[in-house]
């Protein structure tokens, strides 16, 4: 009986040690140090690997770049020639904690990746410069001399061109110079920044004076949040008298999802009848950015709420595009730098301005 149960318990070690062993790099997911998840190739590659690191889908954008990088690693493994692996960071520390255990592998990566969290990441990001891993950025520029000088390409959507195609639209809806404008701003990064100057820079390209260009109404930081932006331009309005109100015909917001708070706060119950009804009356345009399905909805007239034909019949409603797929260009650089190819430092994609007259051409996330 004893050599029965012997057989027994060697049989069930023998397959648990299979199970465990199954798992290797053959498509796992793994969580590594901080709790970030990471998906890993199909196959051992002959170029090697290469990390992509992008922050966690707190939002709309980041959830499509993390989309889109899974399904640009599963191509590029699917060839064979290197091993494409996606890790999401939960947070700036989570991202650092990635870039030190890539920097300590016994193996370096072939090449890195990185969409960074936040401005902290200046730190990891001349850690990366230190060595000779070739990488590159993309949305967050870290702009500093040592990460310039050692990074392959800044992959980045044209910021600067999003605030002047907001702007010139704005001149063209009937902006003049001294106008009240409201700008809903993204987060402290360079991002907001950048459009802001390609804002602002347009604007006094167009005869605002630096006193004009110091009345315009900066909103805190939303951090890309629908909710957030919701909240804040429902303080914001009530803040206003009904008078006041309708001195405002122009809003620039950041993103798309924060323009879609905009529609729900105008949609919903939370802000007075009288305030709401000045506002509309005197709206003249709202631009946001990014290319968020569900704006392109609203610019087609095919989204669920109702409310919204009546609300953005008042005014021109558009959207400037900003690709989430930017992640993909900037696989698509490495894997040609990798291959001792000429690759753009910096690579910036162009800008379209969509609106209901043209949204049916364009592909929304």
């Amino acid at each position: 009986m004893k050599k029965y149960l012997a057989l027994i318990l060697a049989i069930v070690m023998s397959l648990s040690l299979v199970a465990c062993g199954g798992g290797g790099s053959g498509g796992s997911s793994e969580t590594p140090s901080g709790g970030g998840e990471t998906q890993t190739g199909g196959q051992t590659a002959s170029g090697g690997d290469i990390y992509v690191l992008v922050p966690n889908a707190d939002h709309g954008w980041t959830g499509a770049v993390l989309t889109y990088a899974q399904q640009k690693a599963e191509e590029v493994n699917a060839e064979g020639n290197y091993n494409v692996i996606v890790q999401a960071a939960t947070d700036a520390k989570n991202q650092q904690e990635q870039i030190d255990d890539l920097l300590a592998a016994a193996t370096p990566p072939a090449g890195i990746v990185i969409l960074p969290y936040d401005n902290t990441m200046e730190s990891s990001m001349n850690n990366i410069a230190a060595t000779d891993i070739p990488f590159i950025m993309v949305d967050r520029i870290i702009d500093n001399p040592v990460v310039q000088e050692k990074v392959v390409a800044n992959v980045k959507g044209d910021n600067e061109g999003i605030g002047k195609a907001t702007a010139e639209r704005f001149i063209a809806d009937g902006l003049q110079p001294g106008d009240k404008l409201y700008v809903m701003i993204g987060d402290t990064s360079s991002v907001p920044e950048m459009r802001n100057k390609g804002f602002t820079e347009t604007l006094a390209a167009n005869g605002w004076t630096e006193e004009q260009l110091a009345t315009i109404e900066y909103s805190a930081a939303t951090g890309w949040s629908r909710s957030t932006g919701k909240q804040l331009f429902i303080d914001w309005i009530n803040s206003k008298t009904v008078e006041e109100l309708g001195e405002y015909h122009y809003i620039f917001t950041h993103d798309d999802e924060i323009g879609m708070g905009i529609l729900e706060a105008l949609s919903g119950t939370e802000i007075e009848q009288a305030k709401k009804d000045a506002f509309l009356e005197a709206i003249n345009s709202i631009g946001s950015s990014s290319g968020l399905g569900e704006m392109y909805e609203v610019l087609s007239g095919t989204h669920a709420n109702t409310a919204y034909p009546d609300i953005v019949a008042n005014f021109d409603l558009f959207s400037v595009t900003y690709p989430p797929k930017m992640i993909q260009n900037a696989v698509d650089d490495m894997i040609s730098h990798l291959n001792g190819e000429t690759v753009e430092k910096d690579h910036t994609i162009t800008v379209d301005v969509v609106d209901s007259t043209n949204v049916a051409d364009y592909e929304g996330f």
